[in-house]
């Protein structure tokens, strides 16, 4: 198959994806502080703490020794020239504006130098992409989807006849049970040497598709008119953008969708098979994260879309084009990314399917009601007449994250069209539960000791 698809479609040009640094004139997360605050003034007899510095792109990175903000912002602007150069931690994208906030960071933190309309790239966003100019998994996608988007209806069919194709052959399935990597070293190859088994590997293929729907509703979100021109609005999506990362950290980024020993299966798998599962053991974690996950059973907050989509064995159905409306796929797909290397590339262009579409739809309901929310200010929510100071981040998360919206199907029956449903957002006051819910979560994060 692998030497089918690339004599057939891998034609010499592939799908980059450039980042845009001009996307958007604003930093998320940017906390705003007072650079000539009389703090910053009153370090002239601090010791001396080393730090390090590099630039959004990370072409260079310099340590520099410095005891007050001011001191530390002069030497960096000798590394880095720039007309007005502020500094930005590289972990989180936060501005650090008063020697206050500086003296509270420890030695040897990395920050990055950028202009003050800069868009930041983050240590997590500037892995994610270096991962996914260098995986060959991952720019396969990008592959497929330009031949999709250039010849919908050529790759329908050879797709179709490839099918058929593996339906006559006798595929050997002998090793789909196997897990370690000791045991089926070849299903390793190619990507996933690090892993130990193959439910790990393919916890965190889950997980980066997830991570893929964050970043994308980030740049969205970030580049809109309204994040750009209104002080308040920019605040809320951060708010809304930072709540979104806590609740995937409370779940894993939903790690279990891929993995066959979580025992919570989705409802139309357990239809499918005709048998009842039973419920999930808790991921292990680091303690922050554990905390947050701890929180969001206790409350149930995510439990009925924190499922699996594949059998014990490792078998996926496809759930069917949206025209089909509902969890049954005419054709049939079924794939065991477990069985062999080759299935685990072929599992690549299955896709999660966002019912309510994720940009035309969500997003831009999303950037509506925050808009709603900072210029009618006295505006009453609709189900307590009280006034609202939120929009629906819960809602929100759960039709672009999760399962709620999200179906898992064939390439073929994944249909690119525009769909009339509607985001089921809106806005909330202190009395609506879903609020008080999500509000509690950041209180946990936030009482919560760091390691």
């Amino acid at each position: 198959m692998l030497n089918y698809i690339r004599d057939a479609i891998m034609a010499p040009t592939t799908r980059s994806s450039p980042k845009n640094n001009n996307s958007s004139s604003q930093k998320p997360g940017v906390a705003v502080k007072d650079v000539n605050s009389s703090e910053s003034r009153q370090t002239s007899s601090a010791p001396m703490r080393g730090y390090k510095v590099t630039d959004n792109e990370r072409t260079r990175k310099y340590g520099i020794g410095a005891n007050s903000l001011e001191m530390l912002i002069t030497k960096a602007n000798s590394k880095f020239p720039l007309l007005e150069l502020h500094l930005y931690l590289a972990s989180d994208g936060f501005e650090v504006s008063d020697d206050e906030y500086l003296d509270s960071l420890p030695a040897q933190t990395l920050f990055i130098a950028a202009g003050p309309d800069a868009v930041i790239t983050t240590d997590a966003d500037f892995e994610f992409e270096k991962m996914r100019q260098q995986s060959p998994l991952l720019k396969v996608a990008d592959i497929f989807y330009e031949f999709i988007e250039q010849h919908p209806e050529k790759f329908r069919r050879m797709i179709t006849e490839y099918e058929h194709q593996k339906q006559r052959r006798v595929l050997d399935n002998t090793k789909a049970h196997l897990s370690l990597k000791a045991e089926h070293v070849e299903w390793f190859e190619g990507g996933e040497e690090r892993f130990h088994s193959k439910e790990e590997a393919m916890a965190m293929r889950a997980q980066t598709r997830v991570r893929g729907y964050y970043y994308k509703a980030k740049e969205e979100l970030t580049r809109n008119p309204l994040y750009r021109q209104n002080a308040k609005a920019r605040q809320v999506i951060n708010s809304v953008l930072e709540q979104f990362r806590y609740l995937l950290i409370g779940c894993d980024y939903f790690s279990m969708m891929f993995d066959r020993k979580c025992q919570q299966k989705h409802e139309f798998l357990q239809q499918k098979l005709g048998e009842e599962e039973t419920d999930a053991g808790s991921l292990p974690s680091k303690r922050l994260r554990q905390v947050i996950k701890e929180y969001t059973k206790e409350n149930c907050i995510l439990d009925e879309w924190s499922v699996s989509l594949c059998s014990d064995l490792g078998d996926f159905y496809c759930q069917g084009s949206f025209s089909e409306n509902g969890n049954c796929c005419s054709m049939q797909h079924t794939i065991n990314p477990y069985a062999s290397r080759e299935n685990l590339i072929l599992f690549q262009v299955w896709n999660l399917d966002h019912q309510i579409e994720l940009c035309r739809t969500i997003l831009p309901a999303l950037v509506v009601n925050v808009e709603d929310l900072v210029s009618n200010p006295q505006r009453k929510c609709s189900l307590h007449k009280k006034q609202v100071v939120d929009i629906s981040v819960l809602e929100y998360f759960l039709e672009i994250f999760s399962l709620k919206n999200l179906k898992l199907v064939h390439i073929v029956c994944h249909e690119k069209v525009q769909r009339s449903n509607r985001s089921n957002g809106r806005l909330l006051c202190p009395d609506c539960h879903e609020y008080r819910i999500v509000q509690e979560l950041m209180e946990v994060q936030a009482d919560s000791p760091t390691i």
